[in-house]
């Protein structure tokens, strides 16, 4: 070979390396793909393994990459859609979850986070592919967990781990087309565990996923941003106040269906009554840039998701709606009472109701820009 071509073969080989490492050309990778959970399969590793993407023989749901875990290393982000292992922390307890992500085309030392948290399905792929289009026209790397129920239940996901335990009792439901939307009981009926402590709340683990794909992008970000739906809003808005410290920049908490107050009228949940809350830090909790965003028609009509309804509930709201103006207006007039400057937003989605992708269309555009996606 001659020495001219061998410079040429050697910068190839580099060029090639560096649009690897921008993005701009997908790595090869051995990924397999599964059936995400449904009614024949629990968990991502009970499942049959494909070869390539497609259709659920059995099911008919889209397969999903299976996620790659190596406790040695940090995992590896191809540019395109993937998925990942993370150590989860529930009481002490390490647990491994999936995460699903999206590495826009356009990486760079540039490129933003996004950790985006899925609703009570836990379906953190589906949350994650309603983020692609603003991913890639934005330069977003979307990091959506997975937790599932069996893992973390009512207490640990909705809840965030700030109490040990949760059981309705007492209670009755109303059900749409067989699926359970509402519950019904007396305040007294919500039986909590005991207050933890806070390394043991959920927010812990957006902070050390976000320091993970730092290290394993390369990344030198300093925040991140949040998105979650339904349950992952009522995670977010708790995390703005009971973690007004943490990395996170924007958080936008969407159609939740139930608040914590942020003042001590009643116990956890309905307020921050008998929990672990530092109200040393109330001046951070108001100055967060917490949005929260509510769908005009997640109203009392609403029959999508699931809603607790109670007494203490219900006079905040008999929909989701009423509920987060409420809330809204609670905290504005708790920060005003303690003469603290109110940091907090509030914005109605018009014509959407309890649909996690077109709120993601409007989180997309309230964070990134106009025109970040269009539903299909």
């Amino acid at each position: 070979m001659s020495s001219y071509t061998t410079r040429i073969t050697v910068f190839i080989c580099m060029l090639t390396m560096a649009l690897a490492a921008n993005g701009q050309i997908t790595p090869q990778h051995t990924s397999k793909y599964v059936c995400p959970p449904c009614y024949h399969v629990d968990k991502f590793l009970d499942g049959a393994e494909h070869e390539h993407d497609g259709k659920c023989p059995v099911c008919g749901m889209a397969l999903i990459e299976k996620p790659l875990f190596d406790i040695n290393t940090a995992p590896e982000l191809h540019s395109g859609s993937g998925s990942f292992y993370f150590q989860a922390q529930q009481q002490a307890s390490s647990i491994l979850i999936p995460v699903f992500y999206h590495k826009p085309t356009s990486f760079n030392h540039d490129t933003r986070i996004l950790l985006v948290i899925p609703g009570a399905g836990r379906n953190a792929w589906s949350y994650r592919d309603a983020w692609i289009k603003a991913s890639e026209l934005h330069n977003v790397l979307v990091i959506s967990p997975s937790y599932a129920e069996q893992s973390f239940d009512f207490a640990a996901y909705h809840f965030a781990g700030i109490v040990d335990s949760l059981e309705f009792t007492n209670f009755t439901t109303s059900s749409t087309d067989g699926r359970v939307n509402k519950y019904f009981m007396q305040d007294e009926d919500l039986k909590l565990g005991n207050p933890t402590s806070p390394e043991n709340w959920l927010f812990n683990d957006f902070e050390r996923l976000f320091v993970q794909v730092k290290t394993a992008t390369g990344l030198t970000a300093t925040h991140y941003d949040l998105f979650g739906h339904s349950a992952g809003g009522q995670i977010l808005h708790r995390m703005a106040i009971y973690n007004p410290r943490s990395s996170a920049d924007r958080i936008i908490a969407a159609n939740s269906g139930s608040y914590t107050l942020p003042n001590f009228a009643h116990n956890y949940p309905f307020a921050l009554g008998r929990s672990q809350f530092n109200p040393e830090f109330f001046p951070d909790v108001f100055s967060t840039k917490l949005t929260l965003l509510i769908g005009e028609q997640d109203n009392d009509q609403e029959t999508r998701g699931t809603l607790l309804h109670s007494p203490i509930t219900d006079k905040r709201g008999l929909g989701r709606l009423a509920r987060g103006q409420y809330f809204f207006k609670a905290a504005q007039q708790q920060a005003f009472d303690m003469d603290l400057p109110f940091n907090w937003q509030m914005k109605i989605v018009p014509n959407v109701g309890h649909d996690y992708e077109n709120m993601s269309i409007a989180a997309a555009e309230l964070l990134y820009g106009a025109g970040a996606t269009s539903k299909q």
